[in-house]
């Protein structure tokens, strides 16, 4: 293990809202500009936003992806295939609020 690893963070929301042997749900703010810092998904998961924002993501290499428009009750799902470390930043003018479930093997 080289030192990078304890860099990457397992917790991908703010704040754990719900935990049982199937899912885990996350309350996920930032303000502008905020990004989550690096962590990983080993599962898969969605997100359901909460109010209007932009979102970007970051991947590990540091190289940022395009800014995506994100509406109210927009869900997004993604499958994981082995691990998938990035980070997610807020790249509007506003609060940006999403819902997080994953989805535990």
């Amino acid at each position: 293990k080289d030192m990078h690893d304890k860099d990457i963070s397992r917790e991908v929301g703010t704040r754990l809202l719900f935990e049982n042997e199937r899912v885990r749900v996350w309350d996920l703010r930032l303000e502008p500009g905020e990004a989550t810092g690096l962590h990983v998904h080993h599962a898969d998961y969605l997100y359901v936003v909460i109010g209007d924002g932009e979102l970007q993501r970051k991947d590990a290499d540091g190289s940022l992806g395009p800014v995506k428009q994100m509406a109210d009750g927009d869900v997004v799902f993604r499958n994981v295939a082995g691990e998938d470390v990035h980070e997610a930043v807020n790249a509007g003018v506003g609060t940006w609020r999403n819902i997080v479930v994953e989805l535990k093997q």
